[in-house]
Formats: C-alpha cells, sequence, structure tokens
C-alpha cells in the first residue's frame, strides 16, 4: 500500500481521522482552516516555486534540492508530532528514489517559528514504525472516537460526535 505525507500526518493527529480519510471520506475541502493553509502556502515564500509532486508521497510546498533540503509552511502546529511525521515521509519518499534530501523546515509564519526535522536513522525507523501502523490501522474496523482538545477544529468532528 503506498501511503502519503498526509496520511502519517494523520496517524499522529488521529488514527481515526486517518481511517476516515483512507476510506473515502474526504471532509477537508469543507474546512475553513484547511482553506486557510492553502491561502497561506500560496503566499508565503511568494519567491519560490511552489505544489512540487512527489509521486503518491504528496506535494511539496517548495524545495531547495541543490541543499536537499524540503519545506513546508504551516498555518498552525499539528498535535502529536503530525507535521515532523508528514515530512520525515517525504525525505524517506525521496531518498528511497535516489534524491538526496537531507531535512525538512516546517514553517509557521503565523508564530514566526521554524522546526528544522534532520534525516537520518532514527527517522528512518520512526518512518518504518509509522508506515507499519499505518497498514495496521488501515486493514482493521474503524478506530473509536476519542475527543481530544483540538476536535472542535476539525472537519470530522460532527461525524465522530453527532
Amino acid at each position: 500500500m503506498e501511503l502519503t505525507g498526509t496520511d502519517l500526518n494523520y496517524l499522529h493527529v488521529c488514527p481515526r481521522k486517518l481511517w476516515l480519510f483512507r476510506h473515502g471520506i474526504r471532509l477537508e475541502h469543507e474546512s475553513d482552516l484547511v482553506q486557510l493553509g492553502a491561502l497561506l502556502g500560496e503566499t508565503s515564500f511568494s519567491r519560490e516555486e511552489k505544489e512540487i509532486p512527489i509521486g503518491e508521497a504528496g506535494v511539496l510546498d517548495w524545495a531547495d534540492f541543490k541543499d536537499g533540503v524540503i519545506h513546508e509552511t504551516k498555518h498552525g502546529e499539528a498535535p502529536g508530532g503530525g507535521d515532523e511525521a508528514q515530512v520525515r515521509y517525504y525525505l524517506y519518499y525521496l531518498n528511497a528514489r535516489g534524491i538526496r534530501a537531507s531535512r525538512a523546515i516546517l514553517h509557521y509564519p503565523g508564530k514566526r517559528k521554524t522546526v528544522t526535522v534532520e534525516w537520518d536513522e532514527a527517522a528512518l525507523r520512526q518512518v518504518e514504525s509509522d508506515r507499519d501502523a499505518c497498514e495496521r490501522l488501515l486493514a482493521g474496523p474503524l478506530p473509536a472516537a476519542i475527543r481530544r482538545s483540538y476536535c472542535r477544529r476539525c472537519a470530522y468532528e460532527e461525524l465522530c460526535f453527532l
């Protein structure tokens, strides 16, 4: 099963959201936060080439391949380390295909913050563990809904907590 960076992000944020998303229930297009994030991505770092597709894995916000650095711009930090999991997977995907990518930089313009994720042996082990967890989760039944503080901002909230 080919996974995406979004899948690994959702695994860390909410396994139920990942299961619903991968089973064809896509509610993000209705989310104001998702639309705000897309606008932020379009307007930030305007001199950079944007939206670089990388096969099945997803789309990079932008990259500096000569230096081996990929960049993602986010509206807010995903809980549970989801953003880091997403870019680790992009690094994994690129390196597995012979494209040198040594680190990812997560940009949070609203917070004036950046987070650097290095590609190393520990990152590889984490991606392999996340991939296994995704495959087990997606092969099983729908996980139970667990109310978390950030659920109120999720496009799936009404589906989980009617």
